[in-house]
């Protein structure tokens, strides 16, 4: 059962004590999404490009790395050799039950669709905190999206047949428009993108496994005859250049830049290590790195917190410590969910559900899920400014026999970055999807609740987090819509 939208209402304090906040979070609910049958996409706000005038063209759009769509537009190709179309023929004659599974992995839902997945096991694999997921999560998804947006600029200038459109031995795949363009391969420009960024972002990995992750992503459109060879190479290519250039933002953003804990305030209020493991203070400048829309980190930063020892912040301490001792098996089981897979899994899921729902195509699709990370990114950076400028002390600090569901995150309380996250891709998919904009902001409105029903935030942490990041979701996608004429999207 959904969180009711009259709940949603009502406040968080209210209801931060009460099994009725909770949800369970099985996937957005049909009655308040668009409808699987057959939706029109413009009854979400998303115009498809079929219904696009020219002025909207993805060629047009705002790129998050490239200075602009056609920064790396590949040469004119030549027309396709004969062993190239033999190639496709025989690969759908006589299919293997690998290439069978690669284009099953490979072609569900949007091209950045099973990258997202891949990046999520990936991080979970790899031990990748939240804060940090936010930020990788941004230089992933915007490099697929310039990916797709410089392959559809390739695509639209040199109008090279695609296969089916160039021999009728050829079938197109199911979904897969003959008369559009092959060249470059939009699904090979974003697999070699995504294995060029994931290879900077987890150096750990063994060498060579992202690249052959984007080898058969990138074969399985050739074994699928949705592609050339000429097609798949230049794609790779593409995606290769794009990717380097979310590199290099990732090296020059100073998100994780050294800190000497010297500069640590101390006292009673303010935040010291928490157990178990009693770690050092996680990114602490991370406040003062490159943002992606904000002019800086503490643009949106909220008013100081209840002073220490103060009515207000023993009423703040008091909710936390009895929603801990009246906790309930929903509100337990909820926490550690949304512990569990966090903002971007959560919400990419949602976004990709929606995406499938109005059937948008890889640009649309690209440019949803970009923002909704950019966003969440920039309100990881708000709310690290603003948890280093205060340094607040954790609830168990402050009662070390408080029953916590799980280990406190090593970084001050206030404002709670994970509600931040969740708020901002609330705010950016609602816009996008305004048909779903009840569902996921009482989604976020969950997640920012699980944070006290752990026992690891106090209420006012999420509560100012979760304004936060709907304010930067909402500039986000107003700086995206506005990249359309008239404001579509």
């Amino acid at each position: 059962m959904s969180v009711s939208v009259a709940q949603n209402r009502l406040s968080r304090r209210a209801l931060v004590g009460s099994s009725l906040a909770g949800a369970a979070v099985i996937g957005l609910s049909p009655g308040r999404s668009a409808s699987a049958a057959a939706t029109p996409s413009h009854a979400s706000g998303v115009t498809l490009l079929s219904q696009s005038a020219p002025s909207t063209s993805p060629s047009a759009w705002r790129t998050w790395l490239l200075e602009s769509p056609d920064e790396l537009r590949p040469d004119k190709p030549g027309t396709p050799s004969a062993d190239e179309i033999e190639d496709l023929i025989g690969f759908q004659a006589e299919p293997t039950d690998e290439m069978a599974a690669a284009i099953a992995k490979w072609g569900r839902g949007s091209a950045m669709a099973p990258w997202s997945t891949v990046a999520s096991e990936l991080f979970t694999e790899f031990s990748v905190g939240g804060p940090l997921q936010n930020r990788n999560y941004a230089l992933l998804q915007t490099a697929m999206h310039d990916a797709v947006i410089a392959a559809w600029d390739a695509q639209v200038t040199h109008e090279r047949p695609s296969p089916a459109a160039t021999d009728d031995r050829i079938t197109p795949p199911a979904g897969v428009d003959p008369a559009q363009s092959s060249f470059p391969s939009t699904h090979a420009a974003v697999a070699a993108a995504a294995a060029t960024v994931l290879t900077y972002l987890l150096p750990d990995a063994e060498a060579g496994r992202f690249d052959a992750l984007a080898q058969e992503a990138a074969m399985s459109r050739l074994w699928a005859g949705a592609a050339f060879r000429s097609d798949m190479e230049a794609g790779l290519r593409l995606g290769a250049a794009v990717g380097e250039k979310a590199v290099a933002r990732g090296k020059g953003d100073n998100f994780a830049a050294k800190f000497d804990l010297a500069g640590m305030p101390k006292g009673p209020g303010f935040w010291q290590p928490t157990p178990p493991a009693f770690a050092d203070p996680a990114v602490p400048l991370a406040g003062a790195s490159k943002p992606w829309v904000l002019e800086s980190g503490d643009q949106f930063r909220p008013q100081a917190p209840p002073k220490y020892g103060s009515d207000a912040w023993k009423a703040e301490l008091d909710t936390v410590q009895a929603t801990a001792a009246s906790r309930t098996f929903q509100q337990a089981s909820l926490a550690r969910y949304w512990a569990q897979i966090g903002p971007f899994a959560s919400f990419t899921g949602f976004a990709n559900e929606l995406i499938a729902r109005n059937g948008l195509d890889n640009p649309h699709a690209a440019r949803v899920l970009a923002a909704a990370s950019v966003a969440a990114a920039d309100a990881i950076t708000a709310v690290w400014d603003a948890k280093y400028t205060w340094w607040t002390s954790r609830p168990i600090t402050e009662d070390p026999e408080l029953e916590t569901l799980f280990p406190t995150p090593p970084y001050p309380s206030y404002p709670g970055g994970f509600s931040g996250a969740v708020g901002a891709h609330a705010a950016v998919l609602g816009s996008f999807f305004p048909e779903a904009a009840d569902e996921l902001a009482a989604r976020a409105w969950e997640g920012a609740n699980s944070r006290c029903w752990a026992g690891i935030h106090y209420v006012i942490d999420d509560d100012v987090a979760l304004s936060m990041g709907r304010q930067i979701g909402g500039l986000v996608a107003s700086l995206v819509r506005a990249d359309i004429a008239g404001g579509a999207v």
